[in-house]
């Protein structure tokens, strides 16, 4: 089918896209797309167990996110200017050093029982998950036609859903049942000791999945380093003057980018905010409802987004990007606002929310980066940065419990966020590449 393009830009891989000999690369950025899904979605399951182990408030146990999404706020542009040093295999070994490196942290923290040596790590982990996310998702779309771009990151991260369902799962069958969450009357009839042993026994219950995660990660890394990529090189060899400065002064005239970064800030958020507190959610909303029987619902989560994924990258193939976007963002939206009037109904809205975030980060992903010719992996960067969304809008969201005394009113803090993205997706996502043209001639 001829040479593979990557969108909005004149670069391709040597060999063609249906050749097999991208099969094995290709399924090895897929994996990359299951490991960070892991990462990501074991917050979700540390948050309750380190809220009642360190006895932190909402806010507090926002900071979980805030830590790790910081990482990804920091590393993606040091990790595009790695690339357009080196290479994306490069830059994907170095992620995956990092979140080995992160995860391992795991081990002392459990044992000193160190909450910031565990946000250490969880900030490591996210440094390595960003230079993977820079790396991957624009790589993807080399490996295929360029009108097919939206669909093969849609497919490929239907791994990322597989990997979220895996992480809960495991998570709370290993973190969360290991130790049998206690409820407040019990705690209280406690002697310190043995209220402090039972702390310590809720933290040392992740030591062992996290080092799981690191031989499962460094095995990776090592198929990653043996496996040759096909090279990827500039049909024109000329390139655009200067270097971040000068790239973002291009990619500020171009109103999609400018919008694709607001959007999947906010969208990253809602998500973040929506996953990190179901638990809780379920625990305040519902009577008699326990941690480890409120994960089920996180599980069914996870399997929505993993459902809606599948689904959402047909129609995909079938209707324009934009507006099944914006379909998915109107109904997220009107989930949020059904669960922000609590109770069980809530809680089954929240659950339905993942159907139809499913394909939101893919799609305002590669929405964002159309058109953006050379500059085209410091826009990945930035918009990869924008991944911080999650840890401003959940502990924002926790903030807001608490001030209103339960967690359902501030599943207004996500409604709003989905609806920046529907305006994206029904007004702001058509490129003008006139302004892009503008802001290089400045």
């Amino acid at each position: 089918m001829g040479n593979a393009l990557l969108p909005s830009e004149k670069y391709r891989v040597a060999s063609g896209p249906r050749n097999n000999n991208n099969l094995l690369p290709f399924t090895l950025l897929c994996s990359l797309f299951f490991l960070w899904a892991v990462a990501n979605n074991f917050n979700d399951i540390l948050l309750p167990q380190f809220q009642e182990a360190f006895t932190l408030n909402n806010f507090q146990a926002g900071l979980i996110q805030s830590s790790f999404y910081f990482g990804y706020f920091i590393i993606p542009i040091p990790a595009g200017i790695l690339m357009k040093k080196l290479n994306y295999k490069s830059e994907m070994i170095t992620g995956l050093m990092f979140y080995a490196a992160g995860a391992a942290l795991f081990w002392p923290a459990a044992q000193t029982m160190n909450y910031s040596l565990f946000l250490a790590g969880l900030f490591i982990i996210a440094a390595g998950l960003g230079c993977l996310e820079t790396a991957a998702n624009p790589f993807v779309t080399v490996l295929g036609p360029e009108e097919s771009g939206h669909f093969r990151i849609n497919f490929a991260q239907t791994f990322n859903s597989f990997g979220a369902i895996i992480a809960v799962v495991f998570g709370q069958n290993f973190i969360l049942s290991h130790v049998p969450h206690q409820p407040p009357a019990v705690l209280d009839s406690m002697t310190p000791e043995a209220l402090a042993c039972y702390r310590h026994s809720l933290v040392m219950a992740v030591q062992t999945p996290y080092m799981l995660v690191v031989a499962v990660v460094l095995t990776v890394a090592l198929l990653i380093l043996l496996t040759p990529f096909p090279p990827i090189h500039s049909e024109s060899g000329d390139e655009k003057p200067g270097g971040f400065l000068h790239a973002t002064r291009r990619l500020l005239g171009y109103r999609h980018w400018r919008w694709a970064v607001m959007a999947q800030f906010c969208y990253v958020g809602a998500q973040t905010a929506c996953w990190s507190y179901l638990i809780r959610y379920g625990v305040e909303e519902v009577a008699q409802m326990t941690p480890d029987f409120a994960a089920n619902y996180l599980t069914a989560t996870m399997v929505c987004f993993f459902v809606g994924r599948f689904s959402g990258t047909w129609l995909i193939r079938r209707f324009a990007p934009q507006n099944v976007l914006a379909a998915c963002a109107l109904a997220a939206m009107l989930t949020c606002l059904i669960a922000a009037a609590g109770g069980q109904r809530g809680l089954m809205a929240l659950t339905l929310c993942s159907l139809f975030m499913s394909i939101q980060y893919p799609t305002i992903f590669s929405l964002g980066i159309r058109k953006l010719g050379h500059d085209t992996k410091y826009g990945a960067s930035i918009i990869v940065m924008t991944i911080v969304g999650g840890g401003i809008v959940t502990p924002v969201m926790g903030y807001v419990s608490d001030a209103a005394g339960a967690i359902a009113p501030a599943e207004l803090i996500p409604a709003l966020c989905f609806g920046v993205i529907f305006f994206f997706a029904r007004f702001r996502c058509g490129v003008k590449p006139e302004a892009g043209v503008a802001a290089v001639s400045h």
